[in-house]
């Protein structure tokens, strides 16, 4: 009986995570993310009641697959970016926007690491 999170509930975490990084810089948001990432969480998600979980078992995401997905996926696109001058970025932009609206909610990120994020409140 999960609930999937809605574009505008994760738009609401990604929004709530900078604004974070902004107000402990950065340093302060990254201790905070490495401590809750074990729980399948950012702290903007821990804050809006939302849950990473591994799609193939239900089970909250491990820390493993939180830094994967919250770290090694956008480290790859911003090389890559950096290489095409940009154009993977925007691929991979318009691609995350565009998954959003599939089944279940999950974006390419989360069909790569095998995630799906969940609406707890």
């Amino acid at each position: 009986n999960l609930r999937y999170a809605t574009f505008q509930h994760r738009l609401g975490a990604y929004a709530l995570d900078c604004a974070l990084v902004l107000c402990t810089c950065v340093i302060g948001w990254i201790i905070w993310a490495l401590v809750v990432w074990g729980q399948g969480q950012t702290p903007g998600k821990q804050i809006l009641k939302m849950r990473t979980i591994n799609f193939t078992n239900g089970l909250p995401a491990s820390w493993g697959h939180m830094a994967v997905r919250e770290f090694l996926v956008p480290l790859t696109v911003l090389v890559v970016s950096v290489i095409t001058y940009g154009v993977a970025f925007v691929a991979w932009f318009v691609l995350e926007i565009v998954f959003y609206f599939t089944k279940n909610s999950r974006t390419l990120r989360d069909l790569w690491v095998k995630t799906a994020v969940v609406n707890e409140a």
